[in-house]
């Protein structure tokens, strides 16, 4: 599977309000975005109309050391493992900014390290 990003889509299978592993019984099939990565998995979006038993709240804490997006904050978030994703529906092409966390269509990485440092934040110190 390839390493996905924030803004990707991935579908996953639930049963009785919990995500299960792709290869169990289940009731419904849901498409969630992902809003952070952290160690070995990723933090999904779950939408107000879906219920996911154990979920946590974006709050303001948790979204800045997750670097989690502003328009999630104050909303229901849920962590995964990658062997729970059952197919990757659509993956954003471009790059997040590693300075200001913008993120950029088409985009490529211009530094040594493998990130990007967008053009506004290369040449304005003070951006």
């Amino acid at each position: 599977m390839p390493k996905l990003k924030p803004g990707d889509r991935v579908e996953c299978r639930l049963k009785d309000g919990a995500i299960v592993s792709p290869y169990r019984e289940y009731d419904e099939i849901r498409t969630f975005e992902i809003v952070a990565i952290e160690g070995s998995g990723y933090w999904l979006y779950i939408p107000p109309y879906v219920l996911i038993k154990g979920g946590k709240k974006a709050d303001q804490y948790r979204s800045k050391s997750l670097g989690i997006d502003k328009r999630f904050l104050d909303v229901d978030i849920y962590y995964i493992q990658e062997n729970l994703i059952s197919k990757v529906v659509s993956e954003m092409d471009g790059t997040t900014c590693a300075k200001c966390g913008e993120f950029y269509h088409l985009a490529e990485p211009n530094q040594e390290d493998g990130t990007l440092i967008c053009w506004s934040c290369r040449f304005n110190p003070y951006r």
